[in-house]
C-alpha cells in the first residue's frame, strides 16, 4: 500500500492552480508524450502521474518528461490512483483538477476547452463526452457506456453524458467532498460513484464534446465492457436500494435538460442553460441518506 513520490526539481514550493492527474498502468508507450503535451497547456501548473505499480518504465519516463510521480508499491486500481493523485493536487493548492487516462485516448489539446467550461460553470464537474463521436467508438464500448449512463444518471439524479469518460475537470471543493471519502469504491467504479455522490449533493455535470480516439498505436483498454460495467451497475444498484430506488431521481434523469458546453455560447443560450440547471437543482436538492 506504500506510495513513493518523485518531484521535479524546483517544484516543491509552487502553488498550483490547475493540476493534471493521470492514473497510469503500463503506459510506457504513451506517457512521456502525454505529460509533455499537458505541460504545454498554458493554464496547467503541475502534472501528477500516479503509477499503479507498472511492470514497465512508466514512472521513469513520466518523471523524465517533467511530471511529479507517485508510485504504488502494489497494484491498487484506477480508483485508488485517482484518489491519491487528487489528494496530492489538493495539497498543492489546486483550484481545478483535470484528469486524463494514460493511454492516449484523451487529447491534452482539448484541455483548454474543458477548463474554460469549468471556469464558466463553476461548481460543476466537466466531462469530456464522446457521445457524439458515433461510429468512432467500438460498438461494445458504446453499448456498455450507454447502459452505465442510464444507471449512473438515475442514481445521480440528472442526465449525464458519457459517465465512463476519464477526461474530466473537478472543482477542488467538489473533489475534496466527494472523492476523498474513505469508503470510496475502487477500480473503474470510483468515477461513477463520484458522479453519484456529487449529484446527490446538488453538483451537476456539464459535457464538452471531445473525439473518441481508438485504434492503431494505442494499447487495448484496461476497461472490460462486460465485467466492469457489471461491477458499476451492481454498485449503483446498491446505492439505489439504499435510497429506496429513488423514483424522483429516475424522473430527473429522464426529464432534466442535459447541460452541454458550446465553445462560444451566446449569452441567451448560456442564460437559458443556467436557468434550467437552477430549476432542476432547486426542485429537490436534499441529499439522499
Amino acid at each position: 500500500m506504500a506510495t513513493t513520490v518523485t518531484r521535479p526539481a524546483g517544484d516543491r514550493n509552487v502553488v498550483s492552480r490547475v493540476v493534471v492527474v493521470i492514473p497510469a498502468y503500463d503506459e510506457a508507450a504513451t506517457i512521456a508524450a502525454l505529460v509533455r503535451r499537458c505541460r504545454a497547456v498554458a493554464e496547467v501548473s503541475r502534472v501528477i502521474v500516479v503509477d499503479d505499480c507498472s511492470r514497465d518504465a512508466t514512472a521513469q519516463l513520466a518523471a523524465a518528461a517533467g511530471a511529479e510521480v507517485l508510485r504504488h508499491e502494489t497494484n491498487q486500481g484506477k480508483g485508488a490512483s485517482l484518489r491519491d493523485g487528487m489528494s496530492e493536487a489538493l495539497a498543492a493548492g489546486a483550484e481545478l483538477i483535470a484528469t486524463l487516462d494514460g493511454d492516449g485516448q484523451h487529447r491534452p489539446e482539448d484541455l483548454p476547452r474543458l477548463l474554460a467550461c469549468g471556469r464558466r460553470w463553476s461548481g460543476h464537474i466537466v466531462l469530456g463526452s464522446r457521445r457524439t463521436a458515433g461510429g468512432d467508438v467500438p460498438r461494445s464500448r458504446r453499448i456498455a457506456n450507454r447502459v452505465a449512463d442510464f444507471w449512473v444518471s438515475w442514481a445521480a439524479r440528472h442526465p449525464i453524458d458519457d459517465s465512463q469518460s476519464g477526461f474530466r475537470v473537478y472543482p477542488a471543493e467538489v473533489a475534496r467532498q466527494v472523492a476523498m471519502r474513505p469508503d470510496a469504491a475502487g477500480g473503474f467504479a470510483f468515477e461513477s460513484q463520484v458522479l453519484i455522490e456529487a449529484g446527490r449533493r446538488g453538483v451537476r455535470t456539464v459535457a464538452v464534446d471531445v473525439p473518441a480516439i481508438y485504434g492503431a498505436g494505442l494499447r487495448s483498454s484496461h476497461f472490460r465492457p462486460v465485467a466492469d460495467v457489471t461491477r458499476i451497475v451492481l454498485m449503483v444498484g446498491g446505492e439505489l436500494l439504499a435510497a429506496r430506488m429513488d423514483p424522483r431521481g429516475l424522473w430527473h434523469s429522464l426529464t432534466a435538460p442535459r447541460l452541454r458546453w458550446q465553445d462560444e455560447p451566446s449569452a441567451e443560450r448560456y442564460a437559458r442553460s443556467r436557468r434550467a440547471a437552477a430549476r432542476v437543482g432547486s426542485s429537490d436538492s436534499r441529499p439522499v441518506r
